[in-house]
């Protein structure tokens, strides 16, 4: 078979639950002992995973052989939350008939269980070292959406130009959408007829997303959009201004430190003390505290579910994050971690946090809606991934047919191809993205 690798990253294939790490980049043929398919979708009001697996699970289960074949892991592992009885019965079924053999892991329901440090020691008892990947103690994780587009990829010869969205929180009846990458999140809501006025916009989930405009667009790592009413317990979190955040974070943390007792990276053994780093913000603790903000793995749990001061950790770990990053100071991976010896104690029930942040009135299943948004603008952004830009390849004025690349990644470079999600005619390029328009005779 030709070079899967290859066809992944000429396809534009990344990490669809997550940052957007390129998948072609993962694969690694050597040393890989287990190969694990993420369909935990542990955020809360997100169906997309739990969609594709119902819709369809014989492309999943497909692309996931490809893989776990071209890297040559030893086991193959399928995770999902046990509760969904009915989607591991019918994955269960579709491995069978396939004869293939994957292993499921059924998982509790506690949060952040999709995070891949903690679904590789829940599902295989191993630690990944603190400030390191997967790899480094021979697993590789991915999204089931990822997965479906690597099928996608070989066996279609299609690359990624759309995208699997939750469209839930304050809407009354949330829904599953296939969007044109690049669609604006304005043009879904009118698509379903979702009032948005006086509510706000979270792109992703309530414990890890972000606040966007109704102008933003869908990206490639794009899993959710959901609403919510000014005010609401996830807006007032993600709105505070950081100076506000800092502010709070050096007068008023008491030391309780239950932001670290509840923290599922310090409960894996990490070097990560949150309420140090808050103490850090009024005096001086040393490098050592604070350079272990690079461990945060962002969940959230310390500002939503622990704090009772109702601090944020976590958006302290993020501006200390980026400023180390700026200054070039990384956290060199420390290998023979352990868990605590109390961490199952200490586990987040997901329906416990989802009380605590006045989400669970929104908690309704998702459905798929199985025919696909229609577009007539789409604006694609250059850089949805980790590693640099793509660089466009077109101009304005031209003409391009849906799936033709529209921009390149440097030859050598991590990064991943960009394609039209739409036919139709180049109405802007810059650095940053570009514009596509359809044309009135075009009626695909």
């Amino acid at each position: 078979m030709e070079d899967l690798a290859l066809i992944l990253k000429e396809a534009g294939v990344v990490g669809a639950g997550g940052a957007g790490f390129p998948t072609y980049a993962k694969l690694k043929r050597d040393g890989i002992k287990v190969y694990i398919a993420n369909g935990v979708e542990c955020e809360p009001l997100l169906w997309t995973n739990k969609e594709l697996l119902l819709n369809a699970p014989h492309m999943v289960i497909e692309g996931f052989k490809l893989l776990v074949d071209f890297v040559g892991a030893e086991r193959g592992i399928i995770a999902l939350k046990g509760k969904y009885k009915e989607i591991l019965d019918l994955i269960a079924k579709t491995v069978r008939e396939y004869g293939y053999n994957f292993e499921i892991f059924a998982g509790s329901d506690h949060y952040p269980l999709g995070d891949e440090h903690v679904l590789v020691y829940e599902s295989v008892g191993r630690v990944v070292p603190a400030g390191g990947i997967p790899l480094m103690v021979g697993a590789i994780v991915n999204n089931v959406e990822t997965i479906y587009n690597v099928y996608r990829a070989v066996v279609e010869r299609k690359p990624v130009i759309e995208k699997l969205v939750t469209v839930g929180g304050d809407v009354g009846d949330p829904v599953t959408v296939i969007v044109p990458i690049g669609m604006k999140f304005k043009e879904i809501l009118s698509a379903l007829n979702i009032d948005y006025e006086g509510k706000v916009l979270i792109e992703g989930g309530v414990m890890t997303g972000k606040i966007v405009s109704p102008e933003d667009p869908v990206t490639k790592t794009t899993g959710g959009l959901l609403l919510f009413k000014e005010g609401h317990p996830a807006i007032a979190r993600m709105s505070a201004p950081i100076s506000y955040i800092l502010k709070r974070a050096r007068t008023c943390c008491i030391q309780c430190r239950y932001c670290t007792d509840q923290c599922p990276r310090y409960l894996l053994g990490h070097d990560l003390e949150p309420h140090k780093i808050m103490m850090s913000m009024a005096f001086d603790m040393g490098m050592s505290v604070r350079k272990s903000a690079l461990l945060c793995s962002e969940c959230g749990v310390c500002e939503a579910y622990s704090c009772p001061q109702g601090l944020s950790p976590k958006r302290v770990n993020q501006y200390l994050k980026a400023k180390l990053s700026q200054e070039g100071i990384k956290y060199t991976p420390q290998p023979n971690v352990a868990p605590r010896i109390d961490r199952d104690y200490r586990k987040v029930p997901t329906q416990r946090l989802m009380d605590r942040i006045d989400i669970k009135r929104f908690d309704k299943k998702a459905p798929l809606i199985k025919e696909k948004l229609r577009a007539d603008e789409v604006t694609i952004l250059m850089k949805q991934h980790i590693g640099v830009p793509a660089v466009p390849v077109v101009s304005v004025g031209d003409h391009v047919e849906e799936g033709e690349v529209i921009a390149k990644v440097p030859e050598g470079s991590l990064g991943a191809n960009v394609h039209a999600s739409i036919s139709g005619k180049v109405e802007f390029v810059s650095n940053a993205l570009v514009v596509l328009r359809r044309e009135r005779n075009n009626h695909g």
